[in-house]
């Protein structure tokens, strides 16, 4: 059932009607021998498969604990939370964009404050601004579903860098909430929750001006690269790298050491660059939601911590 706010095509909250499908659950079974009347009996099992109605498409197995959670529902229930918290959010820039990914087995929703935004512009007497460009750095509330099973429901803030569209992973990086989908409670949104994410996001802009005043050598940043984003963790005690991660490392460091001076700031736009835009034969958005973990536990380690001295 769609709300008002779902209902008003150029509302910016607005939900994409491709979030709008129903699944059904169906029982699958296995074929047993009758050797009395020669034929096959249909036996069945706990587990279910999750078809479209509109469709066709298989979007996943399962067993009878799993809960069809329709990605509409968890969209509206953001929706809500951010006019609870906004009641005139329609005076700001909110721009929202649906993806709904594998013919239904994955949805990734994104929102972007832009009224919001850290302006880089303020750096530029020190060097770390791209002449030319407007240099800002936006909150973005993302929303992850799935049917398929891979992905849990997951609210989670971010920021992005709008020059590049580089993800600005924290440390600290968390979902703001998650729910399996076996999980009989329904996730919970709320609005501390939303104007926690809106505080962290002003927060990251202290953390880059500390990031764009500390000097970092070549080698620091090579050894950096190797003990964490390309590092094959292994079961040996050995330092296992991928040369392919590496070289792509050092290409993105180059071009952004050209753009902010050998600076830890530097680094932080390589790594998000690796992570938010790969160079994969595989799902880009699986990749990208891995890498994102990979650059957050880099920033989380001792060699990380190293670099401030």
């Amino acid at each position: 059932m769609q709300t008002a706010i779902q209902m008003q095509s150029n509302n910016k909250l607005t939900i994409d009607k491709s979030a709008y499908f129903d699944v059904e659950k169906k029982q699958l079974n296995y074929m047993v021998d009758n050797i009395e009347d020669s034929r096959y009996d249909l036996e069945p099992v706990n587990r279910y498969a999750l078809v479209r109605k509109d469709t066709g498409k298989l979007l996943g197995i399962h067993t009878d604990d799993y809960i069809i959670r329709p990605y509409s529902e968890l969209a509206e229930k953001v929706n809500e939370v951010i006019v609870e918290a906004v009641p005139d959010y329609e005076r700001f820039t909110i721009t929202p964009k649906d993806q709904v990914l594998e013919g239904g087995k994955k949805f990734i929703r994104t929102i972007n404050f832009w009224d919001d935004a850290i302006d880089i512009n303020n750096y530029k007497d020190g060097g770390f601004h791209i002449k030319g460009t407007e240099e800002k750095i936006i909150p973005q509330l993302r929303i992850y579903s799935s049917m398929d099973g891979r992905w849990g429901q997951q609210i989670m803030w971010s920021s992005v860098y709008v020059v590049c569209l580089n993800g600005m992973v924290r440390p600290d990086w968390t979902f703001v909430v998650y729910n399996k989908h076996n999980d009989k409670r329904d996730i919970s949104f709320t609005m501390n929750d939303f104007k926690m994410g809106v505080t962290a996001h002003k927060e990251l802009g202290e953390d880059l001006f500390k990031m764009m005043q500390r000097k970092v050598t070549n080698n620091a940043v090579t050894n950096l690269f190797r003990k964490t984003l390309a590092n094959r963790k292994t079961k040996l005690d050995i330092d296992d790298n991928s040369m392919l991660v590496l070289k792509h490392l050092d290409h993105l460091w180059d071009q952004y050491c050209s753009k902010y001076g050998s600076t830890i700031f530097a680094i932080y736009q390589t790594a998000t660059d690796w992570a938010t835009h790969p160079i994969t034969k595989g799902a880009i958005h699986n990749v990208s939601r891995k890498r994102e973990k990979q650059v957050a536990e880099m920033m989380r380690s001792n060699h990380w911590e190293e670099l401030y001295g």
